[in-house]
């Protein structure tokens, strides 16, 4: 065999590119190039001017079926996920009719990113306002759009990325491991040291959920010193290892700490969630009327974003709290309010029936706060395994 054909074999000649393809692919990048630089602003004030309950129609506007007015969408769904999560669906249910409409304009490949993107947000928007099957549903599709192009590795990391979120959520937590440490792996062959940070944290947070905090502690201490932008996620979950391991005041410092940061970076609602947090720290620490004071305030603010589980949970807080300072009256009133907003707004019968029981309870001298405790972590568990059935308290 002659040194030639060695060289033949162990180098072989790259496979020629099509000339057209290359200028197809050329013209395909600078084409979305335009459309994004025009796209952020035009979409910004479209949706601005038109009353929410009319986004659906703004599929008509041809304006907005390109590739950088549905990247564009995409940035405001994010922006809203936190903040207003039903502003967010409304949005993502545009770009999904956005989506469909684009046939032949584009490549397939990047048709495939375009309708994945759109599925992948319809979902996250879902599991946002607690409907996680739902929410599944649409990252199925979204995954299904990728299924074929094995260069959008990355892409595919994304979905599964919320994949994993929400099936923590399910209380599903190995599966939400086991593709957790997937996109860990993708996040790092593509140097997205972002994506891998968020990825950590959201292994922190599974463990939190599972109730492993030894192990939370481990995988989210080093973040503080990490990422801005996530240490206050951090912090909050370990404000949470803080309360179940026995030392409130540290949580308080966490969830108050974790609190500030979220607001500065402009998420409102997670804010919130933590001064819930804060909350709880107060009530471990024996300062009720404190406690009574800031779980009204975070109830207040999740009442008028419609999340009224949270409300509710919120509501419980204080009722635990009154009940310890001998107001029973109140917590009897407010038990009933729950009650009322529970059944108004068609939430789960089980935990309808958990609160009434409470509310007779206190009516009849009988609830203490370990009874309260026990109907706070039903109705917390409903969220997950909504045919858990009610236990009475011994």
């Amino acid at each position: 065999m002659n040194e030639d054909h060695n060289k033949v074999l162990l180098f072989p000649r790259r496979r020629v590119r099509d000339p057209r393809r290359v200028a197809e692919f050329r013209e395909t990048g600078r084409q979305l190039r335009l459309e994004h630089e025009s796209a952020e602003d035009l979409v910004s004030r479209v949706l601005r001017e038109t009353p929410r309950g009319a986004w659906r129609f703004l599929a008509g506007r041809v304006e907005l079926r390109t590739s950088g007015a549905l990247q564009a969408l995409s940035r405001e769904i994010d922006t809203r996920l936190d903040r207003d999560p039903l502003e967010a669906l409304g949005i993502a249910e545009l770009s999904l009719a956005i989506a469909a409409m684009l046939q032949d304009e584009y490549p397939c490949i990047t048709l495939a990113q375009i309708s994945s993107t759109a599925w992948k947000d319809h979902g996250q928007a879902l599991c946002y306002l607690g409907r996680y099957e739902e929410g599944l549903k649409s990252l199925d599709r979204a995954a299904a759009d990728l299924a074929t192009h094995g260069a959008l590795a990355h892409d595919q990391a994304i979905v599964s990325f919320v994949r994993a979120t929400a099936l923590q959520h399910l209380r599903r937590f190995d599966e939400a491991e086991a593709i957790l440490a997937e996109c860990v792996a993708v996040f790092r062959a593509h140097d997205d040291t972002r994506l891998y940070s968020k990825c950590t944290l959201a292994q922190g947070n599974l463990y939190v959920r599972r109730g492993d905090y030894p192990a939370a502690r481990e995988i989210l201490t080093p973040l503080l010193a990490g990422d801005p932008a996530f240490v206050p996620i951090a912090r909050m979950a370990l404000g949470w290892c803080a309360i179940h391991g026995g030392d409130a005041d540290a949580a308080w410092t966490h969830f108050i700490e974790a609190a500030r940061g979220l607001r500065r970076l402009g998420r409102e609602m997670e804010a919130v969630r933590s001064l819930y947090g804060a909350a709880s720290a107060l009530l471990h620490l024996g300062r009720f009327e404190d406690a009574v004071s800031e779980f009204r305030a975070t109830r207040h603010r999740f009442l008028k974003r419609g999340l009224i589980e949270e409300a509710g949970l919120c509501g419980l807080g204080v009722v635990e709290a009154q009940i310890v300072l001998g107001a029973v009256d109140e917590a009897r009133n407010l038990a009933e309010t729950l009650v009322h907003e529970f059944s108004r707004a068609g939430l789960d019968r089980r935990a309808v029936a958990a609160l009434a029981y409470l509310k007779d309870a206190i009516a009849a001298s009988s609830a203490t706060p370990e009874v309260v405790r026990n109907v706070h972590a039903y109705i917390d568990a409903l969220r997950t395994d909504p045919t858990l059935e009610f236990t009475l308290p011994n």
